[in-house]
């Protein structure tokens, strides 16, 4: 118990403001470190994400806006079928030819166009 205390009257007491000995000049470090550190991860994940999202969502607008008749397509629900009529809002397609089953469903639940007539229902590479 005396080593210990021994041990810490011996120790310079701490300067104030850190180890630079200017007050506050720690801090300020810090906060440019923090402010730097910031700044890469913005450019170098935040922004470039962001510019790949808006690329994706024109493209998807693009294709919505290009869809036709008797194009073969995928739903965001995984149901594949052909489309039969094309309205404003709407998408009509038909999912079996047999017993000409056709769903109405909201354009924008097209996820993907697969093909069109005669390509069959192959995905494009």
């Amino acid at each position: 118990m005396e080593t210990y205390a021994l041990v810490a009257e011996e120790a310079p007491a701490p300067q104030p403001g850190g180890p630079q000995g200017q007050p506050g000049g720690g801090t300020l470090q810090t906060v440019i470190l923090l402010v730097l550190l910031f700044g890469v991860f913005y450019f170098l994940l935040i922004r470039p994400q962001r510019k790949r999202e808006r690329e994706r969502q024109k493209q998807h607008e693009e294709m919505l806006k290009n869809l036709k008749k008797s194009d073969h397509v995928q739903t965001i629900g995984g149901i594949r079928g052909v489309v039969s009529s094309v309205g404003e809002d709407e998408v009509v397609l038909k999912v079996d030819e047999k017993s000409d089953v056709r769903i109405r469903m909201v354009r924008d639940a097209i996820s993907k166009v697969i093909g069109a007539e005669g390509k069959g229902a192959e995905e494009p590479k």
